[in-house]
């Protein structure tokens, strides 16, 4: 096994990658919280920040690289390689995948310094261990798997930007799980650090263990911190094609909102709820996530509309050959 330990300045991956494993629809014991009040919901859910640079960095430590084939320094590329099974670890966090390249770089206010002539029978290696360079971009491919505990995420390939404080993982099978939750998107899953904000893009689904579930074109999760100075997810928004389902409705609608302290979904535009095989419309709706039950409202000088059909009571027929009960004439 190949090895390089680097000393680096890199972000906390555990919650670049993981943005989404807070998410939870319908948790148990929700704070307590005022009903709302029976009206069409007013707010609309908020856009999606474009991309924020980031100023400086957030963390430094070892990271550690490992490989069944080979370890690379491509001086031109300024680039670090590791072919073959290659795993990279930092604290908790363990990255892996076929190859990996960590690009470096000066960092910043220094120049890059020459290496110390190389002795007889040695190859110099500017630029490595050093302690003047940053890794600032580290690319992930084929068979990704980045995990910290009882967190993991998979794609065919990640990339991590430094800059723009963001982690994207792309892939045919994208899939982050906890134990109580998973998301899946078709083209994209990210992390925006400066923005506290973590996105899926592409039919993006979360479903929770309890059997709700949030679907949509794009679904954000937005961040705060708690007490304990961790991030802690406080809302969760979607655009596009937007369907809530719990145990009892499903609520379709243009863009949606999910307040997690008060375990309630609001649904914006052309909202359509059902129940079986009844249905309400409306402009918007608002969705119980521990209890399960919806309310749809319409929209300013519109009504709702309404299709209710009656389960059937009638019991069912007996059996063909079944004898009749006692005393039944």
């Amino acid at each position: 096994m190949k090895r390089w330990t680097l000393l680096v300045l890199l972000p906390a991956l555990v919650a670049a990658t993981f943005g989404f494993g807070a998410i939870g629809l319908g948790a148990s014991n929700p704070p307590a919280r005022k009903a709302p009040a029976k009206q069409a919901p007013a707010p609309t859910p908020p856009p999606i920040p474009a991309p924020a640079v980031a100023e400086e960095p957030r963390d430094q430590g070892t990271l550690d690289i490992t490989s069944d084939q080979d370890l690379e320094l491509l001086q031109q590329d300024h680039a670090y390689v590791a072919r073959g099974n290659a795993i990279a670890k930092r604290g908790a966090v363990t990255l892996m995948g076929d190859t990996i390249i960590a690009y470096y770089r000066p960092l910043a206010g220094t120049a890059a310094q020459p290496a110390a002539p190389a002795k007889p029978g040695e190859t110099s290696q500017s630029g490595l261990d050093t302690g003047n360079t940053e890794i600032w971009r580290v690319v992930a491919e084929g068979n990704v798997h980045i995990f910290s505990g009882e967190r993991d995420a998979f794609g065919d390939r990640a990339e991590y930007d430094k800059d723009n404080a963001v982690i994207v993982m792309t892939g045919k099978a994208l899939k982050g799980s906890t134990l109580t939750d998973v998301v899946t998107a078709r083209d994209s899953l990210e992390y925006w650090q400066d923005l506290e904000l973590a996105v899926a893009r592409g039919d993006a689904l979360i479903v929770r263990v309890n059997g709700n579930t949030l679907a949509g074109d794009v679904v954000a999760g937005h961040f705060v911190k708690d007490a304990k100075g961790q991030d802690a997810l406080k809302t969760i928004t979607s655009k596009g094609n937007v369907v809530v389902t719990t145990l009892t409705d499903v609520v379709h609608g243009d863009e949606g909102a999910y307040d997690l302290d008060a375990q309630l979904s609001v649904v914006f535009g052309n909202v359509k709820a059902t129940r079986g095989d009844s249905e309400l419309e409306g402009q918007s709706a608002e969705v119980n996530m521990v209890t399960g039950i919806s309310q749809v409202f319409p929209g300013p000088g519109e009504r709702v509309h309404g299709l209710f059909v009656r389960e059937s009571l009638a019991p069912s027929a007996p059996a063909a050959g079944s004898k009749p009960p006692a005393g039944a004439h």
